[in-house]
């Protein structure tokens, strides 16, 4: 609404004036105090399009948002707006700490296009660098040990496979049969032994650190779908996280659209009726 008025300001001072209503037309410094608020809160009309996105990732741009809000707060109030003072000191008090929150650090993370990148604190991304290589461990372990039986454990995927059919039997058949091979296949399988999960999880984090960064406007879910072979742990742990929803927008339009569905019209629809339209109206 303020930006409407600032576009039309001159129509709308015209049609005061021919009304004779001239008390009612803004001031210079009024029409300058709704330019500095309209500048103000341009940054969070964006940012609230950016988090009620439904068929895109959105919770990793929870914490790269933040940081990019308090900068705009902070240079719009260098321009002398109070409403911008208010803003950032209301930013600052309700996202202190929000980097240390391990579902949005990590889904930040784990996000090709930001990485480390937006995180303002160091430190914090080393402590859910830290997490994270645990979870890469746990990932590893069902892949080491089958699963008890009666386990209702998700199956393996493809990507991960512990012992591949072109290592099976070349390496076990050159140690039972010895010759000069021998001990070097020894060697080798000592050294097979002394690498642990972790290890393995410290190089995937490391490879992937050192990947580009893809462009703001690609699908992140995209790029992990492509290179789940090149780093099959870190690929299931963005599964998990990148599948967040940044706010409750969805749920709350999927409320508004059953409101419009069941009126008083079409008050005897059955539950599962109506729980199929909305698939349906939301899905296809």
């Amino acid at each position: 609404m303020l930006e409407r008025l600032h576009e039309q300001r001159e129509a709308v001072t015209t049609a005061l004036c021919l009304l004779g209503k001239n008390t009612l037309c803004l001031s210079n410094e009024e029409l300058s105090m709704v330019h500095l608020t309209i500048e103000a809160l341009r940054p969070f009309e964006e940012a609230t399009r950016e988090v009620s996105a439904e068929k895109h990732v959105s919770v990793s741009k929870v914490i790269p948002l933040v940081s990019l809000l308090l900068r705009a707060a902070a240079a719009t109030e260098r321009q002398g707006s109070s409403l911008a003072t208010e803003l950032a000191l209301q930013c600052q008090g309700r996202f202190r700490g929000i980097e240390t929150f391990h579902s949005l650090a990590a889904s930040t993370f784990l996000d090709i296009r930001f990485k480390n990148l937006a995180f303002r604190d160091r430190d914090n991304v080393e402590t859910m660098k830290t997490r994270m290589l645990t979870e890469m461990q746990e990932v590893h372990q069902p892949t080491s040990e089958s699963p008890p039986p009666g386990s209702t454990s998700a199956p393996m995927p493809r990507f991960v496979s512990p012992v591949t059919p072109a290592s099976t039997p070349s390496s076990a058949p050159a140690t039972a049969k010895g010759g000069i091979w021998a001990d070097f296949d020894i060697q080798v399988l000592s050294a097979q032994q002394h690498r642990s999960t972790g290890t393995d999880a410290l190089t995937e984090m490391r490879r992937y650190l050192e990947e580009k960064l893809i462009p703001r406007d690609q699908d992140p879910l995209h790029w992990w779908q492509e290179h789940e072979q090149t780093f099959p742990s870190l690929s299931r742990l963005a599964a998990k996280y990148l599948g967040f929803i940044a706010s409750s927008v969805l749920s709350e339009r999927i409320f508004s659209k059953a409101g419009e569905l069941v009126s008083q019209r079409r008050n005897r629809l059955k539950g599962e009726n109506v729980n199929m339209l909305l698939f349906l109206n939301k899905n296809l």
